[in-house]
């Protein structure tokens, strides 16, 4: 255990060597949540109820998207595909520990930077722009949204770690990841709950691994969510999770068979 404790550490040491870069990457993240934020105020403007939203409900929304993209979207998992293409993957064969702990550790000290800074972000938003906002305080639907967000957390880590994988047989990473980050955008609700799409198009979402990495965990901080839309969603998460999780094996094995490290 001690050695996934210092990789954690070490994680964390990275951000004070390269402070501008961290804190570029948490501006855009605040940039981003202004701009949706003053667009959904736009909208509210002369409404009280949008979609089956009110504005209280829609700005919590919006918000908790910073909490959100702190704990489950920060991640470290590209490094593995620089790993794999440059072969700096041999070194960490040949340690005594185990590539997916050492990776969730890597991972944790990501999520544990970006969360905290975070909160700190969320209360500088809420001191300045003094939003109507729902704080939760029902107990059960607290618990159940820190659940789902870190069961979202671990179904994204999953996913990346996958897209990593091309590495094993391609030397371009960067596209794939690059059209996910933006299917996660549009499809996981970071603009909008997926639920004002229309039914068609909305009971489609609700099978893809998206729909449950930020719109239904926040759906569930708001309350008042539907106990067959909670056990649905819960079950489905899970068979992601599973299914995920098999290919993540399947895949590694398979790319270890053709891995190479050229000078090394």
């Amino acid at each position: 255990m001690s050695k996934y404790w210092i990789s954690l550490i070490n994680s964390i040491s990275e951000y004070f060597a390269y402070r501008l870069n961290f804190f570029l990457w948490r501006l855009r993240v605040v940039i981003g949540i202004l701009i949706t934020y003053f667009l959904w105020q736009a909208v509210f403007q002369n409404q009280n109820n949008v979609f089956g939203y009110s504005k209280t409900g829609m700005l919590t929304y919006i918000l908790l998207i910073t909490f959100l993209q702190g704990l489950v979207l920060s991640t470290q998992t590209h490094k593995i595909a620089f790993e794999i293409n440059s072969g700096d993957l041999s070194n960490i064969l040949i340690k005594p520990i185990n590539f997916f702990g050492f990776n969730i550790a890597r991972d944790l000290s990501d999520k544990i930077i970006n969360t905290i800074f975070s909160f700190i972000e969320l209360f500088f938003l809420y001191v300045v722009l003094k939003p109507p906002v729902i704080v939760q305080t029902n107990l059960f639907w607290l618990t159940l949204f820190i659940f789902t967000a870190f069961l979202a957390a671990f179904l994204y880590f999953e996913i990346n770690i996958l897209l990593s994988f091309i590495g094993f047989w391609s030397k371009e990473t960067w596209a794939p990841r690059f059209i996910f980050s933006i299917l996660v955008t549009f499809l996981a609700g970071t603009y909008f709950p997926l639920d004002i799409f229309p039914n068609p198009i909305y009971n489609i979402l609700q099978y893809l691994p998206f729909t449950y990495i930020i719109f239904f965990p926040l759906k569930i901080y708001l309350g008042g969510a539907q106990n067959a839309f909670i056990i649905k969603g819960l079950i489905i998460i899970l068979f992601w999770i599973l299914i995920l999780g098999y290919f993540l094996h399947y895949f590694w094995l398979k790319g270890l068979k053709i891995y190479t490290s050229e000078g090394r």
